[in-house]
């Protein structure tokens, strides 16, 4: 669907605007009538007219675009435009495109003026203006069209202007719209521009500047490239003033762009394969440009005089490809543009059936700290063996040390995960870990069934929520080793990747179902879960989740398969990880302090051949009655704090591994998995405060975790929320905090956040 864009434009010139005299009305005699919603009885229409920006008319909960705000002035006055002051902190519910209708009686309406508000970016509080000519009225109707970053709409201070100059004429304003018009190429053909009046009356269109020309309503470019200002104009009559409006494209030299093309196929180690096989060479190719003017027509790879076009997928490209013989290939990867643009590059691959076990290394000493260079997360990239049919086992080392920095190793177990980048850009889970209580450990895991993730260039992430207590020092290596696997070709696709509410009242069951396909390719299929729960304490319903006994279900086709029993023995260490100090040795929910949380297993071979939809279930019977989505909870009867915020949580992480004789390759791609590589903006206002706060932070939707820690990392308060203006409309309550520094973590399927605030 095509956006319109609306814009007011002033009867007379700028240099007779200038001699008009707008004023601001007082408000002492307006009442507001009608609002379309409100957040609650602290977020009234009232309080838009209210003269204090601190209180503010805002919108309610789950209300989309558009929005309504009716206020009677009182009296009739010569109208000419309005101020809208945004909410001052935090900065979101800002209204964008909007409309100004007026009225004398509150029933007969006529729209006056509207535009688009714009902001310099998402700080900007300053008041934004939308001015017209002169309408006698008495009662002002604004509607929100659209907003910014949210749903919400809100309203710090209203402000209406009147003119005492340029009197009413007893015309009314017009509106004129364009629909929008997207950037073009210098060689694109003349094109019709489409614009009204909303009064339907007819409209002339010049070229202000830019390279282009207009006849009637048809452009054409002339060739060069620049910024074009298209201006329409309806002269008016007697009944309705004059306007113009103007609207602005780019003509772009599409000649200058080329595509980019990568791979994770390396020179920097030989393809190994005891017998001349397929192997899949994956591959990204892409083209930065505005509205999509250039896309990618194909990928293409030159290999012994013979062109191969690759495959599309979603997010990536691959080939297999069979090597004719050992020795050195050169493969040159082509992406071609649709602007004719190429860009090529070379791959000179030795393919060898000689080949021994092997250890790499991949992160080194890296040091994650709280602040530090590495704050919570570390990203890297690096080169690993390629094969197929070679290895029969993969196993990962993984070393924790205490760094040599302040505090050493972190007194906390924190949870902790190493990704790596899939070829569409998915970051895939390769081990769940939670640290050790102060002291460094060694570990290892099978890493198998990652085979065909684990070769080429392979970029690798690790996050570590820690909080400025220390901190941890890593070493990562893999060990290949030789042997005939039973399937040479393997697939990794996650199912599930996020935190999900473990017995939210509201939402007993929240994982979504995952449908997979398991086609005849395949010979043996797998369900790779990784589940660890957290949160604990009085207010949780039987210790939960950190400290509960669950038995899960993972149900196929809706009915029960497995049973999976979310219990973890911790003393002795799983791990072997002695010295610990805190409460390391009691049991836990899928995991132990000190160790890799290791994944559970089951067999989806038997249902080889069809589609099955998967379900996993949380133990059926529990519910947290102790919740503020329990209407029968009350604080200090049924428990000590309803709204303590420190539910019972799961970290779930889900994948199918499936295995073949036969080439297949990656692919599957589910929606609703975690991207994670959001790293949000996160403003606390007041800061320094004396405990009542509010956060805001960028737009998002879904379960959101905020957390509060001390400065020695201790946990001390949860929150929950389903979209970024339900936070920001929350007003924190740390009064009973001691004075200090304190830190906010938001955390949700899309990225985390992390902010500094100071109690006084």
């Amino acid at each position: 669907m095509k956006k319109y864009y609306f814009l007011l434009v002033l009867l007379i010139s700028i240099k007779s605007w200038a001699q008009c005299d707008i004023s601001l009305l007082n408000s002492d005699s307006w009442t507001v009538v009608y609002t379309d919603s409100e957040w609650s009885a602290d977020y009234l229409g009232e309080f838009a007219i209210d003269g204090d920006p601190s209180s503010i008319w805002h919108t309610g909960s789950g209300v989309p675009y558009p929005h309504e705000i009716q206020v009677d002035l009182g009296a009739e006055y010569p109208v000419s435009g309005i101020g809208i002051l945004p909410r001052q902190s935090p900065t979101n519910a800002k209204v964008k495109d909007h409309e100004i209708f007026l009225s004398n009686d509150g029933i007969s309406w006529l729209v006056q003026g509207g535009g688009t508000f714009n902001y310099i970016d998402d700080s900007d509080t300053a008041l934004k203006q939308s001015t017209f000519h002169a309408v006698d009225a008495r009662y002002l109707k604004i509607i929100g069209l659209s907003g910014y970053a949210d749903d919400y709409m809100a309203i710090a201070e209203l402000e209406v202007y009147q003119d005492l100059l340029c009197s009413p004429t007893g015309q009314n304003n017009q509106l004129i719209t364009f629909e929008e018009i997207s950037d073009k190429g210098t060689e694109d053909d003349p094109f019709e521009v489409i614009a009204s009046s909303n009064y339907g009356l007819d409209l002339t269109f010049e070229i202000v500047s830019g390279p282009a020309s207009v006849n009637n309503n048809i452009i054409t470019l002339t060739g060069a490239p620049g910024v074009v200002e298209l201006k329409a104009t309806q002269a008016g009559n007697e009944d309705y003033y004059p306007s113009e409006n103007s609207t602005y494209f780019e003509v772009i030299d599409l000649s200058l762009y080329y595509p980019e093309v990568t791979t994770s196929f390396i020179d920097d180690f030989p393809l190994e394969m005891p017998s001349l096989m397929a192997y899949p060479i994956y591959i990204n190719s892409s083209i930065i440009i505005s509205d999509d003017l250039i896309d990618i027509q194909q990928v293409d790879l030159l290999i012994g005089g013979e062109t191969f076009t690759a495959e599309e997928q979603n997010g990536f490209y691959y080939h297999l490809w069979t090597p004719t013989s050992y020795g050195s290939h050169t493969i040159d990867i082509k992406a071609i543009a649709s602007n004719g643009n190429e860009s090529i590059i070379t791959r000179n691959i030795d393919v060898t059936d000689s080949y021994a076990t092997q250890t790499v290394g991949t992160l080194e000493d890296i040091v994650i700290e709280f602040g530090g260079e590495n704050s919570r997360w570390y990203y890297g990239t690096y080169n690993l063996p390629q094969f197929v049919g070679v290895y029969n086992n993969l196993n990962a080392f993984l070393d924790v040390e205490c760094p040599n920095i302040s505090g050493g190793c972190d007194d906390w177990d924190r949870w902790a995960h190493i990704d790596i980048k899939a070829p569409d850009g998915n970051w895939v889970q390769l081990i769940r870990y939670i640290t050790p209580y102060g002291v460094g450990c060694d570990h290892e895991l099978d890493v198998t069934d990652y085979s065909s993730l684990l070769q080429g260039q392979v970029e690798f992430r690790v996050f570590i929520d820690t909080w400025g207590t220390g901190g941890w020092q890593l070493t990562l290596d893999i060990d290949y080793t030789v042997g005939i696997p039973t399937f040479p070709y393997s697939t990794v696709t996650e199912t599930w990747d996020g935190s999900y509410s473990f017995g939210n009242p509201a939402n007993l069951q929240p994982v979504e179902t995952y449908t997979a396909g398991l086609t005849d390719e395949v010979e043996a299929s797998f369900l790779r879960l990784s589940n660890t729960g957290h949160g604990w304490g009085s207010n949780n319903t039987g210790n939960a989740a950190e400290f509960f006994s669950a038995y899960h279900y993972i149900d196929v086709d809706s009915e029960q398969i497995f049973i999976q029993h979310l219990w973890n023995y911790c003393n002795p260490n799983p791990d072997n990880c002695t010295g610990q100090q805190g409460t390391w040795q009691y049991n836990r929910a899928g995991w132990c302090p000190g160790a890799i949380a290791p994944p559970h297993i089951y067999d989806l071979t038997p249902y080889i051949g069809t589609s099955i939809d998967i379900d996993y279930r949380f133990h059926p019977t529990y519910e947290d009655f102790c919740h503020p989505n329990n209407p029968e909870c009350i604080s200090g009867v049924t428990c000590s704090d309803c709204n303590d915020g420190y539910n019972p949580v799961y970290y779930v992480d889900g994948q199918i591994i499936n295995y073949s004789s036969q080439p297949i390759v990656y692919g599957n791609y589910l929606g609703i998995n975690s991207t994670n590589e959001l790293i949000f903006n996160v403003s606390v206002y007041p800061n320094p405060s004396n405990g009542f706060f509010n956060i805001h932070t960028d737009s998002f939707d879904g379960n959101t975790r905020v957390t509060v820690y001390s400065i020695d990392g201790s946990l001390i308060k949860s929150y929950y929320f389903n979209s970024s203006s339900e936070m920001s409309n929350t007003k924190f309550d740390l009064s009973n905090l001691s004075s200090g520094i304190y830190f906010v973590n938001i955390d949700n399927n899309k990225g985390t956040g992390t902010k500094k605030i100071i109690i006084d």
